[in-house]
């Protein structure tokens, strides 16, 4: 999610867009290899987080468009076929699968000017896709005290668990999906924003887990990315670390959602506003830059291909897009062979 003013002009266009399957642009994205164009949404679509299935299916979601969509980057003109449209809801943040198949989203009512949800909006959903013919969509609960669960992660070990950023107290929600039981499982000052201001008022951020008890987060405003263990219960386990800073990738990164292995080993990619993806050892915290202003357009979130052992070997980043006028576009998603 980007924190800076780009909310409050796409608060004044985005609301009330409608989408259908549409047609993307393929190719490599104006002659650069490296970096190749998937899909590209119609305008006005705040593209905000991805998850990957076993089958390689991105599945995309917008805070501006209540919709979730599948995308099959295999093909040679991928499209966007609607999942399921959240009707009590103006847009989708966070998405992770839980077991496989089986994936959680949070819905809500949008204030995208302060980056927040309207308090009471909040919703977490499971989309199970082991259902035959069409994945069946069930209601967990609605969040009655957050303003905002931003990135969410499955817990590490725990299947009943997922775990949400709360970017505005800087605490890491849990929420049984069995019950729909909630509450704040831990909170830190280093989970914290630094203001309320735009580009201030985003904390903890991105959110991934990783095997043996890791999570794995930013925290934008801190400008850091760091790590925690948890317990079955999602309390914290250990000490938070910092893993690297943005400021060292560059002075006007600002680090966003990441891509990280479910081994929790490697590289982990963070996609990073205004046009980077940084990768940064998991063994050193030494980071890998890559900047391009034309194919990375304000990137919200990362992930890595699955179902091949080519797809486990891309990188799917989500663009948030660039303004023309009042209009948002280019709003989509981008891969990198790495």
């Amino acid at each position: 999610m980007k924190p800076s003013l780009y909310f409050g002009i796409l608060a004044a266009t985005a609301f009330g867009v409608e989408a259908a399957a549409v047609t993307g642009r393929g190719g490599n994205g104006g002659g650069n290899t490296a970096i190749r164009n998937v899909f590209t949404f119609p305008p006005n679509h705040f593209i905000e987080n991805i998850a990957v299935r076993s089958n390689s299916k991105l599945l995309i979601t917008s805070m501006s468009v209540n919709q979730l969509w599948s995308i099959d980057p295999t093909v040679a003109n991928p499209t966007a076929t609607v999942i399921h449209t959240f009707s009590n809801s103006t847009g989708i943040s966070g998405i992770a699968e839980i077991t496989p198949d089986l994936f959680a989203l949070v819905t809500g009512e949008w204030d995208l000017a302060n980056t927040r949800a309207y308090l009471g909006t909040l919703q977490v959903w499971t989309v199970d896709f082991t259902k035959h013919p069409n994945p069946q969509v069930k209601f967990v609960t609605g969040i009655a005290n957050s303003t905002i669960f931003n990135g969410v992660a499955r817990h590490p070990t725990n299947p009943r668990l997922l775990l949400a950023a709360d970017s505005a107290i800087g605490a890491v929600w849990r929420v049984d999906l069995m019950t729909g039981a909630y509450g704040v499982a831990f909170s830190s000052p280093l989970l914290t924003p630094t203001g309320t201001a735009p580009g201030t008022h985003l904390g903890i951020n991105g959110l991934r887990s990783a095997l043996p008890s890791h999570l794995y987060f930013t925290n934008s405003a801190q400008k850091f990315f760091g790590k925690v263990a948890v317990d079955w219960n999602g309390n914290q386990a250990g000490a938070i670390q910092v893993i690297s800073n943005s400021t060292v990738a560059g002075a006007d990164v600002v680090y966003d959602d990441i891509a990280v292995r479910r081994t929790g080993t490697g590289t982990v990619w963070i996609a990073s506003h205004p046009d980077y993806a940084i990768g940064v050892s998991l063994a050193n915290g030494s980071q890998q830059v890559i900047k391009n202003s034309t194919m990375l357009l304000n990137p919200t979130s990362a992930a890595f291909g699955r179902g091949s052992w080519k797809e486990e070997k891309t990188l799917y980043i989500t663009n948030g897009g660039e303004f023309v006028g009042m209009d948002l576009v280019n709003e989509g998603v981008v891969a990198i062979d790495l």
